[in-house]
């Protein structure tokens, strides 16, 4: 690295947390229009990005951060998966950096998420009504932590809409589909993917010098899985897969730099989840009433538990026929 965190300009998107010499994770603010971890690898010669952020401000900062930090442009950028907390700053790398992710990433991108964007782009102002409205709604929240998780995700909310104007739909340039490698000077690092488990097609970034993983939303540190594209079945396999690299240091979606512990955590969220509403679903219990267990309740992301329960109901329901 060129130059040291500690001289950067700084982010109220991020901070930058140093792995190793050549490993930065950019750790998501809350509240803010980054939503999303992203990480800059300094090859040596070569700089790379992984994913951009929701909002395209939080990526110029992320571009500002990787070529002050590491003395040359970035010439890669990594989408691991199709999510806009993860894509929506794509613009701001183009034309000097290649995008790249699994070709089934890119086809998401280019067809399901060209027409969402273009759905907010066209009622903007339905979104600004929905982001008041809810407003309303976290005045009234008695529980202190989800009232603060609510207020974090509408002013999150009211970034992204804010900056749909400017927001130029910006897509993967190279694809793969099993495993690639970008070398630098230096260092090489790993693209690799095990399938879908929390989208369709999701991608890990492995750096075995250092034995680190950049996971995307394959592992959340203290934050609930978001299972709304899941394959909650392949999830757990990918994860086990994964478990069979050496990989000590993990860069989560979201929450700060954890290791295999938090890999395991989430393992264990989609197991007792399935366990949960399989039983609930059996004894035909209302699904409303199950409660957040005990041992994720401080975890962030709490909204997220309702509709993960809905979801797993919604694939044991079709599973039964």
């Amino acid at each position: 690295m060129k130059n040291t965190i500690e001289t950067y300009r700084g982010s109220e998107h991020f901070r930058l947390n140093r792995i190793t010499d050549c490993v930065i994770a950019a750790i998501a603010v809350p509240g803010t229009g980054s939503l999303g971890n992203a990480t800059i690898l300094d090859l040596g010669d070569t700089t790379v990005v992984v994913d951009t952020f929701s909002t395209i401000q939080a990526a110029e900062d992320l571009k500002a951060a990787a070529e002050y930090l590491t003395g040359n442009p970035v010439s890669y950028v990594i989408n691991t998966h199709w999510h806009s907390d993860h894509t929506s700053g794509n613009q701001v790398f183009v034309p000097t950096a290649q995008i790249i992710s699994t070709s089934t990433t890119r086809e998401i991108m280019d067809t399901f998420s060209r027409k969402r964007l273009a759905h907010y782009q066209e009622n903007t102002a339905m979104l600004v009504q929905a982001i008041d409205d809810l407003e309303e709604q976290i005045q009234q929240e008695t529980d202190e932590k989800l009232k603060r998780e609510m207020v974090w995700e509408n002013a999150t909310d009211r970034e992204f809409v804010n900056m749909l104007p400017n927001l130029v739909h910006t897509l993967p340039t190279i694809t793969y589909d099993k495993q690639m490698t970008l070398h630098g000077r230096d260092r090489s690092i790993q693209l690799l993917t095990f399938g879908g488990g929390h989208t369709q097609s999701d991608t890990i970034v492995y750096i075995p010098e250092y034995k680190i993983a950049v996971m995307g939303d394959l592992v959340l540190s203290n934050h609930h899985p978001v299972l709304a594209n899941a394959n909650p079945q392949e999830w757990l396999t990918i994860l086990e897969q994964v478990e069979w690299l050496d990989v000590e240091t993990i860069v989560p979606g979201h929450g700060e730099v954890c290791s295999l512990q938090e890999l395991h955590a989430v393992k264990g969220y989609i197991t007792d989840l399935w366990a949960i509403v399989t039983e609930a679903v059996h004894s035909k219990k209302n699904l409303e009433e199950i409660e957040v267990p005990e041992k994720y309740r401080d975890w962030y992301f709490t909204t997220y538990f309702k509709t993960n329960v809905s979801k797993v109901s919604d694939l044991i329901t079709k599973a039964v026929g």
